[in-house]
């Protein structure tokens, strides 16, 4: 006589064919087995991830648009079929913008426990927030770049993936000194805790190269005129500026200022200065000598355009209204390539264990993202190398080759 094979699953089966979470969990604990040792098919409910987004607040139109390449990963892998199966569901939570928010909007999405954190974004945001979702083991990244959000040993579980401080530093000093020929280098500041890591790094890297006199000008965020600050810098003879200012208002009241008072040395910044909202604030000759760091992948060169797949990012962020004009915001940001970091790591440790899916991330080399080629390590979380780092012409968001996201490189 043929046995039959009993489907244990068959009862809990909703008339749509897809398995009543609540029934199967309830069959899985009377028959001893975990949930999370059945397949990922059977689990067919959302994963969640929280997303630490600014909608509100008076840096929201600055932090907002940052998110849109997060969205687009997200919409991509739904389509596709979700991660093992399982559609990727956001719980959206506003802080503001605000580092003391975090403690806030951090018990509210661990009370949810998701799978991982998208955001918040702003270095002394990230430093805020880790300090809650890191002892939950909750996977993040942030869009922080503060060289101490890559310290693997110190934020176990935050992911960061962008370029940080450190690296930028190396690659402003180095075009300062060695290419434009500068003598005398100081450094603008802005009041932050990504402010602070820059000029710290960018100090370590001249004394390093046994430069100690570095005139530095810090300027609070809610400053009208940046002018008193620029002339300090004009009147201690420095000819070239390493500017660490992560917001283009910011940005245009200091190449304003340098260009009312007809001081036009070289300036290298970070890429939040790159925008081409800063021509509603500057003349293009007030930026004919300003570059910023950026990702080779989203630059050209020549007769050398930006890649197949990049172009075809560029296109799917025009297509969000808010990108508009802060193209570069959306494409710089981490989200994009975190997403799909979290499917590989989700993927290959077969697994919704935290431990297992960083695990897997600890150990990934040569990840091919967006932004550049990722690999981390247990203690080095800042997956980007150096060389996936370049500097960009600010006036070449002019140009029709940028369109929005790309920039001109200054070498191949």
């Amino acid at each position: 006589m043929a046995r039959t094979r009993i489907d244990p699953t068959a009862s809990m089966l909703r008339p749509d064919g897809r398995i009543d979470r609540r029934s199967f969990l309830a069959g899985a604990a009377s028959l001893g087995v975990s949930a999370f040792a059945l397949p990922a098919a059977a689990q067919s409910g959302p994963v969640n991830i929280g997303w630490v987004r600014a909608s509100t607040g008076r840096l929201a139109s600055l932090y907002a648009p940052q998110f849109v390449g997060g969205l687009i990963a997200v919409d991509e892998i739904n389509a596709a079929g979700g991660i093992m199966g399982r559609l990727i569901a956001r719980l959206e939570e506003d802080d503001e913008a605000s580092p003391a928010k975090q403690p806030q909007v951090a018990k509210k999405l661990l009370d949810a426990k998701p799978l991982a954190v998208v955001g918040p974004s702003g270095s002394s945001q990230a430093l805020a927030s880790v300090v809650f979702t890191g002892p939950a083991k909750v996977l993040q990244a942030c869009n922080a770049a503060a060289a101490e959000m890559g310290d693997g040993t110190k934020y176990p579980y935050h992911y960061q993936c962008m370029t940080n401080t450190v690296r930028q530093s190396e690659i402003m000093v180095r075009h300062l000194r060695d290419v434009m020929n500068v003598k005398r280098i100081g450094v603008l500041q802005e009041n932050t805790a990504f402010g602070e890591q820059g000029t710290a790094a960018t100090l370590t890297l001249l004394k390093s190269l046994g430069v100690t006199d570095v005139p530095v000008e810090v300027y609070p965020l809610t400053a009208p005129d940046l002018s008193p600050y620029i002339r300090n810098l004009r009147n201690a003879n420095v000819d070239g500026v390493v500017a660490w200012i992560a917001t283009v208002p910011a940005a245009a009241t200091a190449f304003n200022a340098m260009y009312r008072l007809k001081w036009n040395p070289p300036v290298v910044g970070h890429n939040g200065i790159c925008t081409e909202t800063i021509f509603d604030h500057v003349p293009p000759e007030a930026v004919a000598n300003v570059y910023s760091t950026y990702y080779k992948n989203l630059t050209w060169w020549g007769s050398k355009p930006p890649g197949d797949r990049q172009i075809a990012y560029a296109k799917k962020i025009a297509a969000y209204p808010e990108s508009k004009a802060v193209e570069t915001y959306v494409a710089t940001a981490p989200y994009y390539d975190f997403v799909y970091l979290l499917k590989h790591g989700v993927e290959t440790a077969r697994s919704w264990e935290p431990e297992k899916i960083k695990a897997v991330l600890d150990n990934t080399r040569g990840f091919k993202g967006m932004l550049g080629t990722f690999s981390f390590t247990p203690t080095n979380h800042s997956g980007l190398a150096a060389d996936e780092l370049v500097l960009v012409s600010i006036v070449s968001a002019r140009s029709p080759q940028a369109l929005g996201v790309f920039r001109e490189r200054l070498g191949d």
